[in-house]
């Protein structure tokens, strides 16, 4: 009796084991679950998904929203020839973005090729909104002109106005900027930065064009103008990876202070504040079956150093958070 007792109690010792083992099995499985689903909910790069986007020209408008205007890489591209329909976008948290459809496409330009519509940059001024963009007249890189558009609303689209004379050749990469006191210049170039003052009517230089004195020989292309605290700050892609530097001046002299984030491969950025922070725009090409021809717009925190110096950069998959 007491023998078939003693098996009963190791058979009953064994079950209650099994079973405690199956229960920590399937809590560690719940709770690997649970993380594996917490953690995708963080990956908020890119922003943009369901279209390539590419060469964010990012803009807090005064409506209160972050807005961006992007170049739409083709899902089948094998080169940048198909580029066309810039698209417009919006958001009020920086993670949810609402894509106001296509504002301005290369068959609305009266002159030049299908495709071929590289980076955007935009400017609000005279009450209106403007889109200046590099755009082929033969369909190759080199023979591109700055075209201009306006809109009377943020969303487009965008009323083709001219172009303007002088800025032309390659690629260009323009980028518009408004200094606090009223002044707008335009930056462009490839290999060679180059810097002029705009008329009002934003289809005229008003001035001959200077090259950019930036302490360095790494400039490739994409220069962008932004500043913070006093200081203008020069910066644009090396080719392979985003870099930048110091001056007091929109025309420079620029004192060079490295890499935004040098280790990206691709880089073509623009910043903004908006609500209190600092953020860093740019684009990826290796989401989702991406290449150098389909890419995709990521936005980072870009962060101050005491001396005004920008740290460094690192590209995410969490990106940035969503705020109020």
């Amino acid at each position: 009796m007491l023998k078939q007792f003693h098996i009963a109690s190791v058979f009953l010792l064994i079950l209650l084991s099994t079973v405690s083992c199956i229960h920590k099995k399937k809590t560690i499985e719940v709770n690997v679950n649970q993380q594996e689903i917490a953690n995708k909910k963080d990956i908020n790069n890119p922003v943009i998904r369901h279209i390539r986007t590419a060469d964010p020209s990012a803009h807090v408008w005064k409506d209160g929203k972050v807005w961006m205007y992007t170049s739409h890489d083709m899902e089948d591209a094998t080169f940048y020839d198909s580029m066309d329909g810039y698209h417009a976008f919006s958001s009020t948290d920086m993670v949810n973005w609402k894509d106001h459809g296509e504002v301005l496409h290369s068959r609305d330009i009266p002159w030049g090729v299908g495709g071929w519509m590289w980076a955007p940059t935009a400017i609000y001024k005279n009450n209106k909104y403007y889109l200046l963009y590099p755009h082929s007249v033969k369909g190759v890189k080199d023979d591109m002109r700055c075209g201009v558009a306006v809109s009377d609303v943020p969303e487009g689209p965008f009323k083709y106005l001219g172009w303007i004379k002088g800025v032309e050749g390659q690629w260009l990469d323009p980028c518009v900027f408004t200094d606090d006191d009223g002044k707008t210049y335009l930056y462009w170039g490839v290999r060679e930065p180059k810097v002029a003052l705009l008329k009002d009517n934003l289809l005229e230089l008003a001035e001959t064009p200077r090259t950019i004195e930036y302490g360095s020989d790494n400039f490739f292309e994409a220069s962008y103008m932004h500043t913070q605290n006093g200081n203008y700050y020069f910066s644009y892609n090396a080719g392979l990876g985003g870099f930048y530097a110091m001056g007091d001046s929109p025309y420079g002299p620029f004192e060079y202070k490295g890499g935004i984030n040098p280790k990206q491969r691709q880089d073509h950025h623009s910043i903004v504040e908006y609500k209190g922070q600092n953020y860093f725009f740019y684009h990826v090409q290796d989401w989702n079956g991406g290449t150098k021809y389909r890419r995709n717009t990521c936005i980072e925190y870009l962060y101050y150093n005491e001396d005004g110096t920008i740290k460094e950069i690192y590209a995410t998959k969490t990106g940035v958070k969503k705020v109020k």
